[in-house]
């Protein structure tokens, strides 16, 4: 069950989780909001996607999840926040069959509120952390399930030719992509005010930008402001990115838990070194100064500085995009799978199923 209507790192963390339970022989299906990115990026994918209307609250949700539990003969409906929780639950116990499964997102700690209790005395709900450290000191609710580890991962993609690297080749353009996730409007416009600084210095630079999608006319008026709008293509988030990471020489993630970790992937997997503020989830994945450059709370000059000197040395960028592949091996797309089976397999289990 996914609630929110965007595409978005941990929408694509149970996109990634069908197919490995597919893999392992397990029906799955999405319900989503209709009409929504994300029903649109889902079946683009080739999931199995059902829209479901918006609007009511947590009971009215739940009972249009029941009609699908129903006619699926659903077993297993996968959540992640409280409000998609407690309408999980209530379908569930309206329809008189399955369990429940929470993911909790990339560095994020397990926190129910009080619909998350609540949903807890209405179905039986097993557990799911992206990583060990995030799962580490944390207790499972009473009555809970099981808990599990499913890691995210990235599939390794065809290693791009010398001729598809724009700046370090000393091709026409130098080629930055900019990833913005949910919520991260302030610490964006820093990205953009960077740009406004290295255009003189690096009048070849160009930039991708990826931005969340109700917010990209407003955001076009401020780089325009900046006098950078035309040194600036814009995507929604939830666009297809391989291609401009493809040609890519920097990528620049400001987002955080599983929007930061997907962008991260993609980047590495094409051989692209990141930028990124220094939190608990880029440290995980980026090693500063091998796979890029982590910085805690930098301006837009400081930013600035670090991109023009990468771009400086292109002999250093040529061993960092192959530091950047070998680091995305150590994320393979199958790493979560058994932890998927495992706590999929717990909430099968019809013995523990509320009544």
């Amino acid at each position: 069950m996914v609630r929110d209507a965007a595409w978005s790192g941990a929408t694509r963390a149970f996109a990634d989780a069908a197919v490995l339970l597919a893999a392992r022989g397990y029906e799955t299906c999405f319900v989503v909001p209709s009409g929504s990115e994300a029903e649109r990026c889902l079946a683009a994918a080739g999931h199995d996607v059902i829209g479901v209307r918006g609007g009511g609250g947590w009971l009215r949700a739940g009972w249009r999840l029941r009609g699908v539990v129903a006619s699926r003969l659903s077993e297993v409906l996968f959540v992640h926040d409280d409000r998609e929780h407690l309408s999980a639950a209530a379908a569930v116990r309206l329809a008189g069959r399955g369990a429940v499964v929470r993911r909790t997102p990339s560095a994020e700690r397990l926190t129910l509120g009080r619909d998350g209790r609540m949903a807890m005395r209405l179905a039986a709900t097993g557990f799911v952390f992206a990583h060990a450290d995030d799962a580490r000191g944390v207790a499972p609710p009473r009555g809970a399930l099981a808990a599990h580890v499913a890691p995210p991962g990235v599939a390794l993609a065809t290693p791009r030719t010398s001729a598809a690297v724009g700046a370090i080749a000393g091709a026409v353009a130098q080629r930055l992509v900019v990833v913005v996730g949910a919520d991260r409007r302030r610490e964006a416009l820093v990205a953009l005010r960077a740009l406004s600084l290295l255009s003189p210095r690096l009048p070849a630079l160009r930039a991708t930008v990826l931005w969340p999608a109700a917010d990209i006319d407003a955001v076009r008026l401020e780089a325009a402001a900046l006098g950078v709008a035309d040194r600036i293509a814009w995507r929604a988030t939830g666009a297809p990115r391989a291609d401009v990471l493809a040609e890519a020489d920097l990528a620049w993630v400001i987002a955080a838990s599983d929007d930061a970790v997907f962008a991260m992937f993609d980047a590495l997997v094409h051989g692209v070194p990141v930028l990124a503020e220094r939190s608990p989830v880029t440290s995980r994945v980026i090693d500063d100064g091998v796979t890029g450059w982590l910085r805690h709370r930098a301006d837009e000059t400081e930013w600035a500085s670090v991109v023009a000197a990468a771009l400086a040395h292109p002999e250093r960028m040529d061993h960092m995009r192959g530091e950047a592949r070998r680091a995305a091996a150590r994320w393979p797309f199958d790493a979560g799978a058994d932890g998927w089976v495992q706590v999929t397999e717990a909430a099968r289990d019809r013995a523990r199923w509320t009544s």
